[in-house]
């Protein structure tokens, strides 16, 4: 039997190659069977609460010499701080791109909070979702290992179509990210795992 991982990776494999041969330049992305925006709040979006992160009361200062470039909006144009992605998500915030990548944080109706690093995709992706240039990585601290909720992985899924329509145009804000594993590498030795530059 195939793990969702291996699933959303081979559902990806093959929208990309419907991708290539329409020449749309839309995201590689599973299927959503079943998939439907329940405005009612449905089911928890995080059952037992492993992959929530809590929203920050304020956000930290600034560190200005750790800040390659400011957050890459365009890259999630027409979205802003506030839109609904989908599936009971909202886009809260876009950090700086900062250590290789920036920081999408999305939260639920429920107050729940997420991150998805947005990376460069080197042909070698290892987020549950990519793009042809940018690899939407959630950062659960599983390791890999841990499922995504299927109502954020969906989100998620949302969040690089919207990516997938504006990469090609901003080729400079993508070029400015790391692959995952790049950043690992230089990154997770010098950080400790609840925080530091892998945020």
């Amino acid at each position: 039997m195939l793990s969702r991982r291996e699933l959303i990776g081979k559902a990806a494999v093959g929208a990309a190659a419907a991708v290539a041969v329409s020449a749309t330049g839309v995201a590689a992305a599973r299927a959503l069977h079943g998939a439907t925006d329940d405005p009612t709040g449905g089911p928890a979006d995080d059952r037992d609460g492993r992959n929530a992160v809590r929203p920050r009361a304020e956000p930290p200062p600034a560190d200005s010499a750790a800040i390659s470039s400011p957050p890459p909006w365009d890259l999630l144009s027409p979205l802003v701080a506030g839109s609904v992605v989908g599936h009971g998500w909202r886009l809260v915030d876009l950090g700086p791109v900062q250590d290789g990548s920036c920081v999408v944080t999305l939260q639920n109706r429920r107050g729940r909070a997420h991150r998805v690093h947005l990376c460069r995709n080197d042909g070698k992706p290892q987020g549950i979702i990519y793009t042809r240039r940018v690899d939407l990585v959630v950062m659960n601290e599983g390791y890999g290992d841990l499922p995504t909720e299927e109502r954020l992985a969906q989100a998620v899924a949302k969040l690089a179509h919207v990516i997938a329509a504006n990469d090609a145009r901003v080729p400079g804000r993508v070029t400015e990210l790391l692959p995952h594993a790049e950043r690992l590498r230089r990154f997770a030795a010098a950080a400790p795992p609840a925080g530091g530059k892998l945020r």
